[in-house]
């Protein structure tokens, strides 16, 4: 099975999605979360020919409070999936993700310290594919200042799960791939720190 990971593009639709089974989005696609943006997002989603399309939403996606109407409105005629907050098998493969982030100034999806700590705390453990729209910390999440951006708390439940898989993006300059023990982590931001390129997404052959 071969998975196709991408994340951050924001509304920058010039590049090549290869082909792949499972085509999977970690979130901000848009700038602000609009209609417009999400139209554009919407039709993406349709062109691409994937058997399986996944996706959850990242800060600049600002839907928290119209949550349901975006995710049926995305899912409708596309053939794809939201797995925020949601568990999904494919193949056998238990795939969750999540949108939330540490809270930074009044962006979308964020989680103050307490409610983090608690979040990651009491999650589920059985999965093989984690998607989460940020990183964990100290796992490709330095931005090119040098500041880790990363949340403990998800660094500390991948450490104590071990997932096959964590995917996410959110740190533009930290995208790549990095094995962990038994985890491969994948930043797979495609956009550059400076908003201005495009980098291909991340083939994973299963």
């Amino acid at each position: 099975m071969k998975l196709v990971v991408l994340s951050d593009n924001h509304m920058n639709y010039d590049f090549e999605t290869p082909e792949g089974d499972v085509l999977i989005h970690c979130g901000d696609f848009t700038f602000h979360g609009n209609p417009n943006e999400m139209k554009k997002f919407k039709n993406y989603l349709k062109e691409q020919p994937h058997e399986h399309k996944l996706f959850i939403f990242g800060n600049h996606e600002r839907v928290d409070k119209e949550l349901r109407y975006w995710i049926d409105y995305l899912e409708d005629e596309t053939g794809a999936k939201c797995i925020h907050e949601k568990e999904h098998t494919i193949n056998g493969l238990k795939f969750f993700g999540t949108s939330y982030t540490p809270a930074f100034m009044h962006w979308g999806f964020m989680q103050d310290d307490e409610t983090r700590k608690r979040y990651w705390e009491n999650m589920f453990d059985d999965m093989d594919v984690l998607v989460t729209h940020g990183p964990p910390k100290g796992i490709m999440d330095k931005i090119e200042s040098g500041l880790g951006i990363g949340c403990e708390y998800l660094r500390e439940f991948v450490d104590r799960v071990k997932p096959k898989y964590h995917f996410f993006g959110h740190n533009h300059a930290g995208a790549g791939v990095q094995h962990n023990g038994d985890t491969m982590f994948v930043n797979a931001a495609i956009l550059t720190e400076s908003y201005r390129k495009c980098k291909p997404p991340i083939v994973v052959n299963l």
